[in-house]
């Protein structure tokens, strides 16, 4: 299996734990708001300042806004075909709305020396066949894959720079798409839903092939998590607004973005409103298929939604 492995992800194709950057005035909390939820992670900018600065000057950039988790790689055992020994996910490298790959700034060198292992949970550096050729694209280990990405000899091995913190229920279960086949390779939803074939115990889910359409809508930074306020932030797609109640927040109008800190145990409750000719179509993030007014609970986190206006009847 690991002639497979050894080209695995092509790239082309609280915070008091020790983990935490202490030496460095960079942020360390990166949220990353996808359709279906937030995943947040931690970075280490001590062990990997490349690949951290790397990940978090296109997160300014606002690069992993509309990119989708394109591929699902898992390996399992040849013998027990039923036992999963490896699986990731992977991202940032693909446009949602035009499924084109999106021009990158220039390689990093590999950091996979730093001694952070691949195991469960770790966000790590996607690249080519070349150890130095990792750019934008990134991806989670839903399983414990030191041994197939950590380096070692004759394995030049794959960049950890972070973990995930909160939100790895949601990274697994977009690592068990790959048990589902679509019709259609960028559909929303699967339709004749076969087993992933694969061959010598891979099953390599590429290019969203396999994979419910998963897209990065937002990406926030912070230099701390905020242990005694909760963020509602709220992403407006279409014409409308969002209010709340309590008063404080409003967006839609002017900025398509807003944001509102309460102290946790705040009762927060969302309106919108569309504007002439428009109907409100739904949340998603955070909020995925709530409803309208939305009583918010800010009692243990923040939330990241996504609020949909279209047209009527479109």
């Amino acid at each position: 299996m690991r002639t497979f492995i050894s080209l695995l992800l092509l790239a082309s194709a609280s915070i008091t734990s020790a983990y935490a950057a202490t030496t460095t005035a960079l942020p360390s909390i990166v949220e990353m708001q996808t359709n279906v939820g937030t995943v947040t992670i931690e970075l280490n900018h001590d062990k990997a300042p490349i690949s951290s600065k790397n990940f978090l000057n296109y997160v300014n950039s606002n690069f992993y806004k509309n990119t989708m988790f394109h591929r699902i790689y898992s390996g399992y055992d040849t013998v027990d075909g039923s036992k999963l020994l490896l699986r990731v996910v992977q991202g940032g490298g693909f446009d949602a709305p035009t499924k084109k790959k999106k021009a990158t700034n220039p390689p990093i060198v590999n950091e996979a020396n730093n001694g952070l292992h691949n195991s469960v949970g770790t966000i790590a550096m996607a690249r080519s066949a070349e150890p130095n050729s990792a750019t934008a694209q990134f991806f989670f280990n839903v399983t414990d894959n030191s041994e197939f990405f950590d380096l070692a000899t004759g394995n030049a091995g794959y960049a950890v720079f972070g973990k995930v913190i909160s939100g790895m229920d949601l990274v697994t279960k977009i690592g068990n798409y790959n048990t589902i086949k679509t019709t259609d390779s960028y559909d929303g939803s699967p339709k004749d839903p076969v087993l992933v074939p694969y061959v010598d115990g891979v099953s390599d889910c590429g290019f969203n092939f396999c994979v419910k359409k998963v897209i990065v809508e937002a990406v926030y930074t912070s230099d701390i998590l905020d242990t005694l306020r909760s963020a509602t932030r709220i992403t407006v797609n279409g014409n409308g607004k969002v209010t709340s109640l309590p008063s404080g927040l409003l967006c839609g109008i002017v900025s398509k973005t807003c944001s509102l800190k309460k102290p946790f145990g705040t009762a927060l409750q969302l309106i919108t409103k569309p504007s002439a000719g428009y109907e409100f179509k739904g949340w998603t993030g955070d909020c995925q298929g709530m409803v309208t007014p939305l009583n918010i609970d800010t009692k243990t986190s923040n939330h990241n939604c996504t609020a949909t206006f279209a047209k009527i009847g479109a």
